[in-house]
């Protein structure tokens, strides 16, 4: 089948989430010390808040289930994952799919993402044509398995989870964080992250509210949101997403929600603790640093000319 693609489908319901996120966390586990495109929790947040509707996103498939799952970000930028044993054979079908949309679509240009660490992935891209373009993310990872760091609350400062929390108030604390993104170059960034989506969310089967951590200010008001997915097949979590209301920053409040998180999943018996930003997001890069977490990846983006 090499330089094939299997048969494919788009995302029709609820009744593909499951093998879906069974597909996400074998690619976490088959990756592991890399980075899979999709951990089961990124494909909750993406598909978030209806899960019973058709989304954007193509599955591929053999007897054994799924081996690949596409998603366009744009007319001409792809993200991709491909269960490493099958990526020789299937990255070149996709690929040529691909570029096929792209070029209906009039793109000059497609863009795949992929990992600098990845040398698999970007031997085969190259081979296709792709090329390194701009940087696209940088990747962090925490080995839970070592002592975590600990830092005291300001004094009137609380840690708290989602257990209980109304839903309207967690849906205000995710946008209070969104709505102010000047410090990275985004000051009319507005979130539409409501109370409905917020219910929607948490219908989802690997949304766990007591890792969904949040730091009250000392008037009640819920000044970071971070979420935290624990998958325990992989023994791998991840925080998608991760805010700070604008006037609550530079106080490292963040580093304590993570570290509250962190101690909570490696009670459970996971192994590492992940999360991702823009590779420009400098306040994001020194509150997980600040955290503990390490870089250990950065992502680009291989883009390959159509004409």
């Amino acid at each position: 089948m090499s330089g094939t693609a299997p048969d494919f489908r788009d995302y029709q319901g609820r009744q593909d989430l499951a093998p879906l996120l069974e597909f996400a966390s074998r690619a976490m586990a088959a990756r592991h010390p890399l980075n899979a495109c999709w951990h089961p929790g990124d494909v909750v947040w993406e598909l978030k808040p209806d899960y019973d509707r058709p989304h954007r996103l193509r599955m591929y498939e053999s007897d054994g289930g799924i081996v690949a799952v596409t998603m366009f970000m744009g007319a001409n930028q792809l993200w991709l994952e491909i269960l490493p044993d099958t990526e020789d054979d299937l990255l070149p079908g996709i690929a040529a799919r691909a570029e096929r949309s792209a070029r209906r679509a009039e793109q000059p240009t497609l863009s795949i993402r992929a990992l600098e660490g990845d040398s698999r992935r970007v031997r085969v891209l190259e081979a296709l044509g792709y090329r390194r373009a701009e940087p696209e993310g940088v990747c962090f990872r925490i080995d839970l398995t070592k002592e975590l760091p600990a830092a005291p609350l300001p004094d009137g400062y609380r840690i708290r989870d989602s257990v209980g929390l109304d839903p309207a108030a967690r849906a205000r604390a995710h946008r209070d964080a969104w709505d102010d993104l000047s410090e990275i170059g985004m000051p009319d960034a507005r979130s539409s992250f409501s109370e409905e989506m917020y219910r929607g969310l948490a219908t989802a089967p690997c949304y766990d509210p007591s890792l969904d951590i949040l730091v009250e200010a000392p008037d009640g008001t819920l000044v970071v949101n971070t979420l935290c997915w624990a998958d325990a097949a992989s023994g791998i979590a991840v925080f998608e997403p991760v805010g700070t209301h604008a006037q609550y920053r530079k106080r490292g409040l963040t580093k304590l929600a993570m570290q509250e998180a962190l101690r909570r999943i490696k009670s459970r018996g996971l192994r590492e603790g992940r999360v991702s930003t823009a590779h420009f997001n400098k306040p994001a890069i020194a509150a997980y640093a600040g955290a503990g977490f390490e870089l250990y990846d950065r992502l680009h983006w291989w883009t390959k000319p159509l004409a």
